[in-house]
């Protein structure tokens, strides 16, 4: 029987992360949705024999997602609230790209990040707003850099204004990245380390450019060959 500790080792192994929110410890899958132990446990014994990280982008890849990203004014999602959101096909082209108002404030260090301010959301539209246009668009694959940032954001968000929310089929690209190039016990790679490695440009911390680069690393990792990943792994 494992102790806490090695279970929750073997969590984090599988891409399970435990996150305070509102004063209380929740478990998010992969996907960024709430799961418990028990949860948690069944699926990862369901995909004992899951796809490489390369496979797994090629598999996602055919099944023709959207790339999502958000820029927020902070990383709490009970508290704070999605002010940029953009999604984008596969070939790059933008399906949506919009600010959002926001109830509280920004707090100069989230301006800090993306360059947001309240002055730029002015006239902009509303989150219930926003997540009408989203709806269509969440029968389909979401392929998002880090999951456990953005789904509970949309969680919190619609349950902010009362809006109904469905367990999306979201796939974290940061989880299968950081498996690819430092194994599944490694820190996570921030998005900014898979666009350096792989040779990709990104300028500015915006909504648009980072689901742009993320479409970016997805289709490089599906064209990676294992090997690569073995020996970049050693070299560090």
């Amino acid at each position: 029987m494992m102790t806490r500790g090695e279970r929750n080792r073997w969590l984090r192994q599988h891409h399970y992360r435990w996150q305070q929110i509102k004063g209380a410890w929740i478990l998010l899958g992969p996907d960024g949705w709430r799961a418990t132990e028990q949860e948690a446990e069944q699926a990862i014994l369901q995909r004992a024999a899951h796809p490489s990280p390369a496979q797994w982008a090629r598999d996602i890849i055919r099944r023709r997602p959207l790339i999502l990203d958000s820029e927020t004014t902070g990383l709490d999602p009970a508290r704070d609230e999605i002010i940029e959101l953009a999604l984008v096909e596969l070939d790059g082209s933008v399906v949506l790209n919009t600010l959002i108002q926001c109830q509280g404030v920004i707090p100069e260090d989230a301006t800090a990040v993306h360059g947001i301010t309240h002055e730029m959301l002015r006239g902009q539209p509303g989150f219930p707003e926003v997540w009408q246009q989203l709806q269509p668009y969440f029968s389909r694959p979401l392929v998002i850099y880090n999951a456990a940032y953005d789904i509970p954001m949309l969680a919190y968000g619609a349950l902010r204004y009362r809006l109904r929310m469905s367990r999306p089929d979201a796939h974290c690209l940061m989880c299968q990245y950081t498996e690819y190039r430092v194994g599944s016990e490694g820190s996570y790679q921030r998005l900014e380390v898979a666009c350096r490695d792989f040779g990709i440009e990104k300028s500015t911390h915006r909504a648009l450019a980072d689901a742009q680069a993320t479409r970016h690393v997805l289709l490089c990792l599906a064209a990676a060959e294992e090997e690569e990943a073995v020996t970049a792994g050693e070299e560090r």
